[in-house]
């Protein structure tokens, strides 16, 4: 019985041990940001085409052809050519009260990604299907339809995909 009491103790303080020595990967310095990136790398991996913009009378911009989406429950990440900003990529955090939609959050090219920080006008929906998203004008979204890359990539190509975010704007990437 005593034998079984401290077996039950080491398992436990096994468990925690090997817990608390999971490795989070190192994209980069910025704190934030490499929570962020190591939260998407255990996310879904999607492929995004697009559709159709919603309201185009008038746009004077031209939508992104293809966007990787990683979604977790609390975190989007997309990965794209353009948006207003002249960036390659944005997180986007979950909106209090709303099963499908999240809020831009900070830009980090500068700084680390700030946690508290929401630029609440580009808002992006997504279902697991469908993605609409308004990067380039407020008013009006992007709409596309999202293939779940599911076992098509690996762990090692998420990685990859992942850097994409360690250079936000375009221009750093020239």
């Amino acid at each position: 019985m005593v034998k079984i009491k401290y077996i039950k103790k080491l398992v436990f303080f096994l468990v925690i041990f090997i817990y608390g020595c999971s490795e989070q990967y190192k994209f980069t310095d910025k704190e934030n940001l490499n929570k962020i990136l190591n939260d998407l790398s255990n996310g879904d991996f999607y492929s995004c085409n697009f559709e159709r913009v919603i309201e185009e009378k008038n746009f004077n911009f031209k939508p992104n052809r293809n966007i990787n989406l990683i979604y977790t429950d609390k975190i989007i990440g997309l990965i794209y050519k353009n948006d207003k900003w002249n960036h390659g990529n944005s997180i986007f955090k979950k909106k209090i009260n709303s099963e499908y939609e999240y809020i831009l959050g900070s830009f980090y090219s500068g700084t680390d990604f700030n946690e508290n920080e929401e630029q609440d006008m580009t808002i992006l929906k997504f279902d697991g299907k469908t993605l609409q998203v308004n990067l380039f004008d407020e008013n009006r979204y992007s709409s596309y339809n999202c293939k779940h890359l599911k076992e098509l990539i690996s762990e090692a190509m998420k990685k990859q995909i992942l850097k994409n975010f360690l250079l936000q704007r375009n221009e750093d990437r020239y």
